[in-house]
């Protein structure tokens, strides 16, 4: 253990006799060069892990899409003939007897009937024909006139009882186009008076060639293929067309599919190759929609791109270097020397001056470093001239609080004087003016409880009904849990204040003043509202938040805004509110406070 640890010390020795030079290469290569061929091959694993994700996420969104796709189709095809046992005029046709020439009646009732079906052949081209057959020998043929062997099926559909029937692929003999394949819907038509009695029987083929374009969309040929089967696992569709109607050969593909109403995705060995599979049940008529994806065709075109992470590195690690060495010269000697000079003024020495060498960032902090250490010097200066500036004002403010109480006293002589006289209305304003004056006092409190303050409002209040008469009437609704709340003195008078002054001017009825205060998620919160002429309240909030309020617009409102904030900050204080009709709404908030010891707590 001894020789461990004298070892590691002869090679710090060691290092720290290199020049400062070759520390910045090694530096360079430990912390720079090792992480990012590390970084390198993590991300080149992980670029390829991801590039296998999007692979997947790929298949199943063109697997969503076809699907969507598909069962679209199916739904507007099982639509049709769902119509037909619906529609009057359909299951009409399909109970008239046959009429050899036709009846016009009977004419008129054909020609609807083949303009439907027109309208769906030349909107659907997929729509290969459609024939329908009534119980009493009536047969209507619409698309392309065909030739086909499909006894079986119409016995099948027979057994299903109304029941829709989709077969699988099936060739058939077009009089337009030779043998060609299509997939088909057959349903029994039941009487919808009846459901027990069949009326009738439709055929609506499918081109096969659409239907597989449209679950190859998106699909090359050279990377995958996809195919539908049915729930026994019969080929339905499929690009091999000696695979319609037969068990699909791979059992082990099979045994993978999902159950009814399910989807799966996994990866798949075929030949030596691997495919990302993926398959989801058609819920409407139990196919399974299978696609199979080259996964090597797929990455193969992703696979440039781990080519361009390692010409990155490469090219990242060349410009490291020369980045070391530009770094060095022009910005890490710098900072040493700044480094050292700001170690002097750390141990007192504000002597010190940085030469500033550029006009880059660098120099700017060097120049700035130097303004720094005047600043301090000057500031050391004027320290003590500050402390005896502060004493100053520290005398004044215990003269200024002179002056209240003389006039305190002085008004409450003059009331007495009054009453003495039988003045009983002056007695009673003075009283009201000297109440004001002793709550102001408040024995040099800054918090007192809200119903002195209430009080102080009331006087104020009384005292401008003397002057107003009729012109002002006020309200106070006051929650018995805020009364002895704490609140900062003086920060109504000036709300009720600006409504008298600024909101009831050139009003010609009652200037009304409600004042209301609640508890609102431990807050007090006091609302004053007037029926005035109201403010802008957006630029008003915008004012008091930006500290820019003109003098004669609310220079003391936003003095109680600033107290508030500045005590309890954001969150606090006043703001206005809109509210229907005219006149101007006002809210103080404030913490829920009773005790002073409360408030310096949340004052810090």
């Amino acid at each position: 253990m001894v020789r461990k640890i004298g070892g590691i010390k002869i090679l710090y020795r060691r290092y720290r006799n290199l020049s400062l030079r070759v520390k910045s290469i090694l530096i360079f290569s430990i912390v720079v060069l090792l992480p990012t061929i590390s970084l390198g091959t993590l991300i080149l694993y992980e670029t390829n892990q991801v590039l296998k994700h999007q692979a997947f996420d790929y298949t199943e969104r063109m697997l969503d899409t076809i699907e969507d796709n598909l069962t679209a189709t199916i739904q507007d095809v099982e639509d049709i003939s769902t119509y037909m046992i619906f529609s009057e005029d359909f299951r009409k046709y399909m109970k008239s007897p046959q009429v050899a020439n036709g009846k016009p009646a009977q004419q008129n009732l054909e020609e609807s009937l083949k303009g439907f079906h027109t309208f769906h052949l030349l909107s659907k081209n997929y729509i290969n024909s459609i024939s329908l057959y009534g119980i009493n020998g009536n047969v209507l043929n619409m698309g392309e006139p065909i030739k086909a062997a499909e006894g079986d099926l119409e016995e099948k559909t027979k057994e299903r009882e109304g029941a829709i029937l989709w077969t699988h692929a099936y060739s058939i003999h077009s009089y337009w186009k030779g043998q060609t394949d299509v997939i088909s819907l057959f349903r029994v038509i039941n009487d919808i008076n009846d459901i027990n009695k069949r009326i009738g029987f439709v055929k609506i083929r499918l081109r096969e060639d659409a239907l597989l374009k449209t679950i190859q969309a998106g699909i090359s040929t050279k990377k995958g293929t996809a195919f539908l089967l049915d729930r026994e696992g019969r080929v339905v569709l499929h690009k091999n067309k000696k695979l319609f109607g037969k068990i699909y050969p791979d059992e082990k593909l099979l045994e993978n599919l999902p159950a009814d109403s399910d989807k799966t995705s996994f990866i798949y060995s075929v030949d030596g190759e691997q495919y990302l599979v993926a398959a989801r049940v058609i819920e409407r008529n139990g196919w399974q929609l299978v696609v199979m994806v080259n996964e090597g065709a797929i990455l193969q075109d992703l696979r440039g791109i781990g080519y361009w992470i390692i010409v990155f590195f490469i090219i990242s690690m060349g410009l490291g270097v020369l980045s070391l060495v530009g770094f060095y010269f022009t910005i890490l000697r710098p900072i040493l020397n700044l480094t050292d000079k700001t170690r002097q003024v750390e141990h007192g020495d504000f002597s010190v001056f940085v030469k500033v060498g550029s006009e880059d960032e660098i120099g700017r902090l060097e120049y700035r470093f130097n303004r720094m250490v005047g600043t301090i010097q000057q500031l050391i200066n004027t320290k003590y001239k500050l402390e005896i500036q502060q004493r100053e004002s520290e005398l004044k403010a215990l003269q200024n609080q002179i002056n209240p109480h003389f006039l305190y006293n002085t008004l409450d002589m003059i009331r007495w004087t009054a009453r003495m006289e039988d003045a009983m209305e002056t007695s009673r304003l003075i009283e009201l003016l000297s109440k004001m004056f002793r709550i102001s006092l408040s024995k040099g409190k800054v918090w007192i409880p809200l119903h002195q303050e209430l009080l102080y409002v009331e006087s104020y209040l009384e005292l401008q009904k003397k002057r107003l008469g009729k012109k002002l009437s006020y309200q106070f609704d006051i929650g018995e849990d805020t009364k002895d709340v704490l609140v900062m003195k003086q920060i109504l008078q000036p709300l009720v204040e600006n409504s008298i002054v600024h909101g009831f001017k050139g009003l010609k009825e009652t200037g009304h003043i409600e004042l209301n205060s609640y508890v609102e998620e431990q807050n007090v919160v006091i609302d004053i509202k007037d029926n005035g002429v109201g403010l802008d309240v957006e630029e008003f909030n915008r004012f008091l938040r930006v500290g820019k309020v003109k003098e004669e617009d609310g220079f003391a409102l936003m003095n109680v805004n600033d107290r508030l904030v500045t005590a309890f900050g954001q969150g606090y204080g006043l703001e206005f509110l809109k509210h229907e009709g005219t006149g101007t709404w006002a809210r103080v908030r404030l913490p829920l406070i009773f005790k002073e010891d409360e408030v310096k707590k949340l004052e810090s």
